[in-house]
């Protein structure tokens, strides 16, 4: 814009106004009117082709918002309210045992269910538990406990699994492993474990399910035989350790119950080397009994 008025005097500056007729000097007159409205309209259509430039210009000089002195208060956060219950289920550490709490009464045991070989089935028969289902059978691994039928249930003979799957419990405690220490393949009892805590969990999908670490073995016995050892029992009970952090189970060190300071079965606790006299299971009744998580409020 600032080259028009610069024009415009030059125009004058260029135009003298000779002495001329009447006539001549009034054609002159509206010629030069004619012009000025020509450039103001010429001038106006430039200031209108520059508007898109300009506010561009004025919107790159602005100064930015962050920058500005200006206080600005953000909206309040929305504050989401967690149950109680989904805090303590979502807070839980399942990389350590469940700890010492109060005794439970004996209705506690109601409505679980046992699955187990020899020493389990020892538990239920010689400890004060009662109500339970025993789905235990001597021999038993995390592999055949879902192949062998050794379970009778109204007159027909099911594997473990399949009798847990035919009624719905609360809870489920699983001790196995002390006949797989001789498999000799710390893999395969993990993988095979794993796959039966999904089995499990698919049968009573609202059940509590308790890892048992094994019961060591007395000191004789490790010594003697062949693959029951209590550095292999460390082992294993460090591989069901992972799987409970694993698969998010509750984890119960049996084996604290009735390790001695030396980490063995006491000999006066034991009727061979590997199974409890009657005062052994009801040690280890009384250790189930004081590690118990609460169950979620529906």
């Amino acid at each position: 814009m600032a080259y028009q008025p610069k024009r415009y005097r030059r125009k004058k500056r260029r135009t003298a106004v000779p002495r001329l007729p009447g006539a001549v000097l009034l054609l002159v007159l509206l010629l030069a009117g004619s012009w000025s409205v020509l450039s103001a309209h010429v001038s106006a259509r430039h200031d209108t082709d520059d508007l898109p430039r300009q506010k561009a210009e004025r919107q790159e000089t602005a100064v930015p918002a962050e920058t500005a002195d200006v206080t600005v208060t953000p909206p309040p956060e929305e504050t989401v309210t967690v149950p109680e219950e989904t805090e303590a289920v979502q807070g839980y550490d399942y990389t350590a045992p469940v700890p010492q709490g109060e005794r439970v009464e004996n209705d506690w045991f109601e409505d679980a269910a046992f699955l187990g070989d020899s020493l389990t089935d020892g538990l239920l028969l010689y400890s004060d538990i009662r109500g339970a289902a025993n789905l235990s059978y001597k021999g038993l691994t995390v592999q055949s406990v879902r192949t062998d039928q050794v379970i009778r249930v109204d007159g027909g003979k099911y594997t473990p699994l399949e009798a847990l799957g035919q009624k719905t419990y609360g809870k489920v405690y699983i001790l196995l492993g002390i006949n797989e220490l001789g498999w000799y393949n710390d893999q395969r009892f993990y993988d095979c474990y794993a796959q039966l805590i999904d089995l499990v969990r698919e049968a009573q999908p609202n059940a509590q399910i308790y890892l048992q670490t094994l019961l060591p073995v007395t000191a004789e016995k490790s010594e003697s035989h062949e693959w029951l050892k209590n550095e292999k029992i460390a082992v294993y009970n460090d591989l069901i350790a992972q799987l409970a952090e694993e698969k998010e189970v509750y984890l119960v060190d049996a084996h604290a119950a009735l390790a001695d300071e030396n980490g063995v079965l006491p000999a006066d606790e034991s009727t061979d080397g590997v199974h409890l006299t009657k005062s052994g299971y009801q040690c280890w009744a009384d250790y189930l009994r004081t590690h118990t998580v609460a169950p979620e409020e529906p």
